[in-house]
């Protein structure tokens, strides 16, 4: 990804101010080195060109250096309030049988829907320091190569931070998902012990089985699968996401994992989106865990970058905060493919 300062400079002296435009000239491979100098004259246009270096354009340009939370596509999205997010789930209605003229009148009788409602809250907030020494900064403007480093580098080591503690978070959530007891709030299906299978074929044949039931259990309206104890389904194994530890998926052949889902009419296989995982946390024994592909209850309330500049040591802090909602609905399927205790 060479050459991304250039692009950088050139997008933010595209959005800077009037002043920046008419001194800091547009950035080529031959200039870096007048921009620098010209940085050292103008000091406000350099406090300028700092600011929307690390709050704005290094976030959106150098995205594909950093570590990507590979949990982040089932983010929710972001919202205005650090507080409550709620969410609605809406029963069935029940039959009231046949029309009895002699029964009781339902004409002058309420009925309401059977609504429940959970609130997930926020419980991440983290902030990542760093700081840029306004001599050294200025020195780095000797050619596109050290430009390039020294800005992929500052980039990637606060938004890499940010984006593995973000994963590590979303993973928490997935082990300490408890029900109404306090206990584990996945539905168990199991199988035999894999470190002591004496065919590792068999064993995998027996796991790709009970991904089978899960999925197809998950299909049926049901009460049993989710910890609020309310009738839901799913449409289809698409809409499942299987999250695999890395040491099952190793021994599990890709077309057998497929061949499970085959509907026995067609060649299409409708499956569950797969995601391995390094480990369950404190899921101990565990192999997998199905859950509904919108399980998740992610939300960002805050991403902000602020800066202190201090005149007297010639450096400038950049603190960036990130806030959010982790969480996980309970109105939704969640299984675990674990190890028999038997």
């Amino acid at each position: 990804m060479a050459g991304y300062s250039i692009a950088i400079l050139n997008n933010i002296r595209l959005n800077a101010s009037e002043e920046y435009q008419s001194r800091i000239p547009e950035a080529t491979q031959n200039n870096i080195a007048t921009i620098g100098q010209a940085f050292q004259t103008y000091n406000l246009l350099y406090n300028e060109f700092c600011s929307a270096l690390v709050n704005k354009i290094g976030k959106t340009l150098i995205n594909q250096k950093m570590y990507k939370n590979k949990l982040a596509r089932f983010k929710s999205g972001a919202v205005t309030s650090p507080h409550d997010v709620e969410e609605i789930f809406i029963e069935m209605a029940n039959a009231e049988g046949a029309y009895d003229k002699d029964g009781k009148n339902p004409l002058g009788r309420r009925n309401p829907p059977d609504v429940k409602v959970i609130y997930h809250r926020q419980n991440r907030q983290d902030y990542y320091a760093i700081t840029i020494g306004d001599i050294d900064f200025l020195r780095v403007f000797r050619s596109e190569a050290t430009l390039d480093t020294f800005i992929g580098g500052l980039i990637n080591s606060v938004y890499s931070g940010d984006q593995y503690d973000e994963y590590l978070a979303m993973k928490n959530v997935l082990a300490t998902y408890k029900g109404r007891d306090g206990e584990c709030g996945y539905f168990d299906y199991e199988v035999a012990d894999m470190s002591t299978a004496e065919s590792k074929t068999e064993w995998a044949k027996s796991f790709v089985k009970a991904v089978r039931k899960c999925t197809k259990d998950a299909c049926f309206p049901s009460t049993e699968y989710n910890v609020a104890g309310v009738k839901t389904w799913c449409e289809s194994p698409s809409d499942l996401v299987m999250f695999i530890h890395k040491d099952v998926e190793v021994e599990i052949d890709v077309e057998l994992l497929a061949h499970a889902f085959h509907d026995g009419k067609t060649d299409t296989k409708v499956v569950p989106t797969i995601v391995t995982l390094d480990d369950f946390g404190d899921l101990e024994d565990t192999y997998a865990l199905i859950v509904d592909k919108d399980f998740f209850r992610v939300f960002d309330t805050l991403m902000e970058m602020r800066t202190q500049t201090n005149a007297q040591g010639l450096f400038t802090n950049y603190f960036y905060h990130h806030h959010q909602i982790l969480s996980a609905s309970t109105f939704k399927n969640a299984f675990r493919i674990k190890k028999t205790t038997a």
